[in-house]
């Protein structure tokens, strides 16, 4: 069966930080959203366009993954908790199966100065580079947690959050 995965959590949590560790750590694919976005950002501009464009890829990507019967890491926000129940439930009709890491940062100070450093020098994915930006941004979406997902406050060095879910998915298998 293919396991696939899913790094979700807002911007400057540490999804893409904690996504390359793990797919290091374990010699598998790492699928980032930013990178298709970028990608794509120099041929089209409009946003919403752009971001159906990466979901379209994403599903046809994955049904080559879990036909190979293959593992695989996505590092997508994923923050609209129909958008992760739609995910698992098309990966489950398909014969695979979805585990999720939600990337939280409880440290407002610290989780503000990784959205400012990316104003810096930012990526087109990187379109909001201010925490209070980002707030307002989601201020109409309710943080959803699901009981199967493992939740990894960032503030945490990598090292000790890589442990952790490295247990998570070999429990889980």
């Amino acid at each position: 069966m293919a396991t696939i995965v899913l790094f979700r959590g807002k911007a400057g949590t540490g999804k893409s930080t904690l996504s390359r560790a793990i797919a290091g750590r374990l010699h598998i694919i790492a699928l980032h959203k930013d990178d298709l976005y970028d990608s794509v950002a120099a041929f089209v501009p409009e946003h919403a366009l752009r971001n159906q464009i990466c979901f379209a890829f994403l599903y046809r990507f994955l049904e080559g993954v879990i036909e190979s019967n293959s593992p695989m890491l996505l590092d997508f926000g994923l923050n609209h908790a129909d958008d992760v129940t739609k995910l698992e439930n098309w990966i489950a009709e398909r014969g695979g199966q979805l585990k999720v890491v939600h990337c939280i940062c409880s440290d407002e100070a610290i989780w503000s100065e990784r959205l400012s450093s990316r104003s810096r020098n930012p990526r087109p994915n990187q379109l909001i580079t201010d925490l209070t930006k980002l707030k307002e941004h989601y201020k109409d979406i309710q943080n959803a947690y699901f009981e199967h997902e493992l939740v990894i406050d960032t503030v945490l060095d990598v090292e000790s959050n890589v442990q952790r879910i490295l247990l998570f998915l070999n429990e889980s298998r």
